[in-house]
Formats: C-alpha cells, structure tokens, sequence
C-alpha cells in the first residue's frame, strides 16, 4: 500500500520513491534482479512509468540495468562505501567555506523546516523520512556554495554512504541525537564562519559510520 502523499505525485516520481525506499532500507537485497513487470504490478503503474523510475534510479547508482542481466540492485561493499565518504567529505567541506561566505537569512529559513522534518521524522522512529530529509539539509548548504556541477556527485556519496550505515552491524545512534548533531552546522552559517562549518562538517562526516570490527555505527548522518 502507497502513502497518501505519494499518490499526489506523479506516477513515475511514486514509483522512483517506493523502490528508492525498499533499496534503501534493504527490502530490496543487493543482486535483487527487478522486473519493470513485476514493479508495475507492485506499485500499480504501467511498464513505461517503472522504466522511466529505473532509469533515474541507475543514474543515482541505485540500479544498474543491462542486456544480459536484467536490471539488478547494485552492491556496496565496505571499501566502496569508505571510499563515498572520503569524496563527500571532500566535495562537502570544500564547499562549505563558500557556503558560509554567501550564507543569508534566506538559507536559515530553507533550513528550519527542513530541520523541524528532521525532528518529526526522529519522533516517528521514521529512519526514511530522516534519511530524505538530512540529505535535504546538507544539500541546502552545499547549493549556497555555488558548486553546481558537484551536486549530482554529492547525491551519489550521500546515498550510498546511507545504504551502507543501515546494513552495518553494531551501535545504532538514537535518532534523536542525529538530528541534533546538524544544529552546530547551523550555528557556523548563521555566524558566516566557513572555517568553522569545514570543521564541523568533517566531524560530522568523519563519525556517520566508523568501519572496523569494534566500531560503532549510527542509524543515519
């Protein structure tokens, strides 16, 4: 069964949400082989909204579709996925000094509802919800800095290095105190302190998920 907001959207946006979202959370397993058939079924949607879904779905990484194989879910190992975060952590603090620079008050107003949907998302135990809107968040920042040919590279990172926190074994952060963790990132804009935010966002980048066999990892950024 659909959500009800997904039914106000277009029908190849619903069907690029729902299986975006059961390859996030795992439903759909790495090597999982999808079938534009069988997905119209599921979602009730014809072949050519799923294909159309599929295709941005392959364009962010998610899938990737073939002659001979079908189209599968891609796989994410542990060495791939540390490798997303060192190039978001790149990408993400080069960019922040210039964020800061050109923040105004018009960033931190895109950011305060983006923020109270973190918080709504944590009180519903919505690991999702929070997911969609954390990304929201950093790309608010990033947007400011100018770097508009980075963006797409960005969306990569962060969704992988996402898929493979919710797989990773150990310690799972409270929810709660992931959102809070983005409230210094706010406090750096708000100042105009780039140097700080590059700081800040390091750190923050640097603790989503520790790889290793003792450490822990976090339910999301």
């Amino acid at each position: 069964m659909l959500a009800p907001a997904l039914k106000l959207m277009r029908p190849a946006d619903v069907a690029y949400n729902h299986v975006k979202r059961r390859i996030m959370l795992n439903e759909l397993e790495p090597e999982t082989v999808l079938t534009e058939l069988g997905l119209a079924r599921e979602i009730g949607a014809s072949q050519g909204t799923v294909r159309e879904a599929l295709l941005r779905l392959q364009e962010e990484g998610l899938v990737s579709r073939s002659g001979r194989r079908g189209t599968v879910v891609t796989r994410l190992t542990a060495d791939e996925a540390q490798e997303m975060l060192v190039l978001r952590r790149t990408i993400e603090t080069r960019g922040a000094r210039r964020a800061a620079a050109a923040a105004t008050p018009a960033l931190i107003e895109t950011l305060l509802p983006i923020r109270a949907a973190m918080d709504d998302a944590a009180a519903q135990q919505d690991e999702y919800g929070l997911i969609e809107a954390d990304k929201d968040f950093h790309l608010a920042i990033f947007r400011a800095s100018g770097l508009d040919a980075l963006e797409q590279i960005l969306v990569r990172c962060m969704l992988h290095s996402h898929r493979f926190k919710l797989w990773a074994p150990g310690h799972r952060r409270p929810l709660v105190d992931t959102v809070t963790r983005h409230d210094v990132l706010m406090d750096c804009l708000r100042a105009r302190d780039g140097e700080g935010l590059a700081q800040a966002l390091g750190q923050h980048i640097d603790t989503i998920v520790l790889l290793g066999d003792a450490a822990p990892t976090e339910t999301t950024a």
